[in-house]
Parts: C-alpha cells; sequence; structure tokens
C-alpha cells in the first residue's frame, strides 16, 4: 500500500488516497462496492476519466501507480466499526484481484 500525500502531518485526518500496485482502482473499488463500501478513484469531477489522477501524476506518483489509486474519504456518520469493516475486506479484495491482474510481475 501506497500512501499519497504530505508526511509531515498536513494530511486532511477525513481524507485517505492509497495506491495498490499491479491492480486498478476502478477494479478495487467495484469490489468494494459489492461489500457496500464506498470509495473514489478520484475527484468527483475526473470520476468517469480512465487517466490517471494529474494529482497524482503532477506532485510525481509514477501513472502505473496512480491507476491504482482509491480515495477513502470520512464524515462524522462513520464509526469505528465501519473504518474495522473495511480493514477487514480490502486485504481480500485487493489479494483476489492481484491474483488475475494481468500487471503483476512474473505472470505469463
Amino acid at each position: 500500500v501506497i500512501v499519497h500525500g504530505p508526511k509531515d502531518g498536513r494530511r486532511s485526518p477525513a481524507i485517505a488516497c492509497c495506491s495498490f500496485r499491479y491492480i486498478e482502482g476502478e477494479s478495487i473499488m467495484l469490489h468494494l462496492d459489492l461489500h457496500g463500501i464506498s470509495v473514489a478513484t478520484g475527484s468527483a469531477c475526473a470520476t468517469r476519466k480512465l487517466e490517471p489522477s494529474h494529482v497524482l501524476t503532477a506532485i510525481g506518483v509514477d501513472p502505473e501507480v496512480a491507476h491504482g489509486a482509491i480515495k477513502f474519504s470520512l464524515s462524522w456518520h462513520n464509526t469505528e466499526d465501519d473504518i474495522d469493516y473495511v480493514l477487514d475486506v480490502l486485504p481480500g479484495v485487493v489479494e483476489r484481484l492481484r491474483r488475475i491482474s494481468p500487471l503483476r510481475p512474473g505472470r505469463p
């Protein structure tokens, strides 16, 4: 997991943008949705674009890594149980998608 944003504490506590190598953010988003978890693959104005986030590439993120980015947004309505649920579901989704990914190193 690659967490994007400032490393010096200036990051918003309500938003987390992370990339997962060798899988597409769109695939992660769709699989999480099947579990009732909503995430985004970019800003609202860029949601339907297939290019990697221009913000991530502008800060030097490799386009291949940027393609695997998803954004978590929290509000006052989210609970600790909600976060625990995401942390329970997400590793299995990532594992499953990496197993079938044509981007995975060593794949024929």
